[in-house]
């Protein structure tokens, strides 16, 4: 009983959250492949795939009004990471930015390393999976995503990079996490 109280609090409270949205062009279970207009962004570096306290930080002040117009920015979901693929430690985090904020121009960061920018546009294979954002399942997600790109006979550009939506206290049976890989129209 005690489960499903934590799963329906962290369930409803990630419904409260704006997410991007996309159409989904095929879908096999868990991997599908979606269209998404431009994500707006703000992005933080990681010096450390495994620590990130630092860049959730200063992603966290920048929305909480460290910026510019010292604007507070509502969360949203998902956060995303991407590996910089420099030995497998370091990459980037960012956090969508409020379509009704982007709208009006997301204000400046303070930080210096804070960057606004976006996703842009395309066509992307999205696999989800649960558990822990650890890198064993990152690279198990990677490695499954890229296989099912192969299969289905679809142009991977880029690199993929991973989506976590739910809030830390979220159980890790109930976790939605999605590794997403960009690939060709």
């Amino acid at each position: 009983m005690k489960a499903l109280f934590i799963f329906l609090c962290s369930t409803l409270g990630s419904w409260a959250i704006e997410k991007p949205g996309y159409e989904v062009v095929t879908k096999d279970g868990d991997f599908e492949v979606r269209k998404y207009a431009t994500i707006p962004v703000v992005s933080a570096p990681m010096d450390d795939m495994e620590k990130r306290d630092g860049s959730f930080r200063e992603l966290f002040r920048y929305i909480s009004g460290k910026n510019e117009g010292k604007q507070k920015i509502a969360m949203t979901s998902p956060v995303f990471i991407e590996d910089a693929g420099v030995g497998g430690k370091s990459g980037k985090m960012s956090f969508m930015i409020p379509a009704e904020v982007s709208a009006k121009g997301a204000p400046a960061p303070d930080a210096e390393d804070v960057a606004v920018s976006s996703i842009g546009e395309g066509t992307f294979a999205v696999l989800r999976f649960k558990g822990w954002d650890e890198k064993t399942n990152r690279d198990k997600a990677g490695e499954n995503l890229a296989r099912l790109v192969s299969e289905a006979q679809l142009k991977p550009m880029g690199k993929a990079f991973f989506a976590f939506y739910d809030p830390p206290w979220t159980p890790e049976l109930f976790r939605r996490n999605e590794v997403w890989q960009r690939i060709a129209p």
